[in-house]
């Protein structure tokens, strides 16, 4: 197949440096029940809101019971709702979503199946109790997937239609909430194709939604659509062909990110190569490079519905690995990439989402044992890696002269001085970022010379914590972290 991508530069290589002792693991709920076939915690989506960590998730226990929760994760709390209990013996669950509206009321999504009948529902809460707001039942089992954004220009969600006779089409759908009802149209049912679970970010007023495509036996691809004078448009395509197993669609994985240097999207249609594939898109082309990772830390199926981008504009997603170790998988702008395994015991580790928050990775997940009539009970876990002991095990510094040292002094208290180095005259923009990534100083916006330059920073009416400064030239980014502390 021929790609007509643009390259960025990403010079990958195995990166270790990260102990187990440095990731913080607390258990958030034990359910009273052990796990058994399909009983535990899954379908589990993690949002950020209100300085809260949010979640929807499905918890099924060993008497086929099955309920739909909603938890919100404080400080030294866990407050968990009930919002659906499914009653029906046989059923497959899907996916779940997460969405805020402008006052912080919270709506959830969830795709499921029920004895050969497959259900999309939206719940909202503006007050104390949940209300359904959509409902759409059909007969058919195939995965029921939903996405949405957790803050975005409106409120809406996206979530794969069945074929439904004479049609040969799997379509793709999306809702939008008017006030009163939910506007649906469709995004693509132009291929007699089944697709997998969509993913979906909002940038600079524009909604993004990416999915696989199965065209059985013999052809994947990949498709990222927007919205452009209220149609829906392809953005990006690629194709693989080669013979697969038609069934293998639930391990192709597309995942959307995105921070302020762009939309990235990472997936693994090409079945002959070793890693997954890496795109950002920077407003005006998409740039492609592989994602090189150690062969012994892959798994094709990488969970969660996006990746997560930190301050320092490093990928990260959650990784189901195949022998039992799963972790985090993560590529930095320098181009190093590694892993990080989580800590658990001998039982079996279900990864389910993870967010970027303060500094933070928060990785969820729940550990139990899977099939043992006498196994431990379910656990829902959070696995917390603070991002500066990760990004700062060495000098983000590129081979072409491009320097950018760290402040001093460091930590400060009320001034700073941050030093760079250019090889060759160039315009350059050095900003500072707090936890969140939102900028709150530009110190140097300009043309310089190639030589040393230094900028000074007045933090007396910042408030003490970790903040980050990247500097921007020549199309590339370096960014350090620095202390304030009065």
């Amino acid at each position: 197949m021929k790609r007509f991508l643009p390259m960025f530069a990403l010079l990958c290589f195995w990166w270790s440096g990260y102990s187990q002792a440095d990731i913080q693991v607390t258990t958030l709920d034990s359910f009273n029940t052990t796990a058994i076939g399909q009983s535990g915690i899954t379908g589990l989506t993690a949002s950020v809101h209100d300085s809260l960590i949010h979640m929807t998730y499905y918890y099924s226990d060993q008497d086929a019971r099955t309920w739909l929760l909603y938890s919100i994760r404080g400080t030294a709390s866990f407050q968990t709702d009930t919002i659906l209990e499914i009653l029906d013996y046989s059923k497959s669950l899907g996916s779940t979503a997460i969405q805020f509206d402008s006052i912080g009321t919270p709506w959830v999504y969830a795709g499921f199946s029920s004895n050969n009948t497959r259900y999309i529902k939206a719940y909202t809460k503006p007050d104390s109790t949940w209300i359904e707001t959509f409902s759409l039942n059909q007969l058919g089992s195939p995965e029921q997937y939903v996405a949405a954004v957790p803050q975005g220009k409106e409120i809406g969600f996206v979530y794969c239609g069945i074929r439904i006779p004479p049609s040969s089409n799997y379509p793709i759908h999306y809702a939008a909430w008017n006030g009163t009802t939910w506007d649906v149209e469709t995004i693509s049912e132009a291929s007699a194709s089944e697709k997998n679970r969509p993913s979906m970010v909002f940038r600079d007023s524009t909604l993004y939604i990416a999915f696989a495509e199965s065209h059985c036996p013999d052809t994947l691809i990949t498709r990222v659509y927007v919205k452009k004078d209220s149609v829906w448009v392809i953005r990006f395509e690629d194709a693989w062909i080669g013979d697969y197993a038609c069934e293998s669609l639930n391990e192709i994985s597309t995942k959307l990110g995105t921070d302020d240097a762009g939309v990235y999207l990472l997936q693994d249609v090409h079945l002959d190569e070793a890693f997954p594939q890496l795109y950002r898109f920077d407003d005006l082309t998409w740039q492609q490079s592989d994602v090189n990772i150690e062969s012994d830390w892959v798994h094709p199926f990488f969970m969660g519905s996006t990746i997560q981008l930190d301050p320092f504009h490093s990928v990260y997603w959650i990784n189901q690995e195949k022998t039992s170790v799963p972790g985090i998988s993560l590529i930095r702008p320098d181009g190093e990439s590694g892993y990080i395994a989580l800590p658990h015991d001998t039982y079996t580790v279900f990864l389910q989402d993870m967010v970027i928050f303060k500094g933070w990775v928060h990785v969820y997940y729940f550990e139990g044992s899977y099939n043992w009539p006498w196994g431990k009970p379910v656990m829902l876990k959070e696995a917390r890696i603070q991002i500066s002991k990760i990004v700062d095990v060495k000098d983000l510094e590129s081979h072409s002269g491009i320097q950018l040292a760290q402040n001093k002094p460091n930590p400060f208290q009320e001034r700073t001085t941050i030093s760079f180095t250019l090889p060759h005259a160039a315009a350059a923009n050095l900003t500072v970022y707090n936890l969140l990534g939102t900028p709150i100083y530009t110190l140097v916006d300009e043309q310089l010379s190639a030589g040393k330059h230094s900028s000074s920073m007045d933090a007396t009416n910042l408030p003490d914590g970790i903040y980050f400064y990247s500097l921007t030239t020549n199309g590339q980014r370096f960014t350090k972290s620095m202390i304030i502390s009065h």
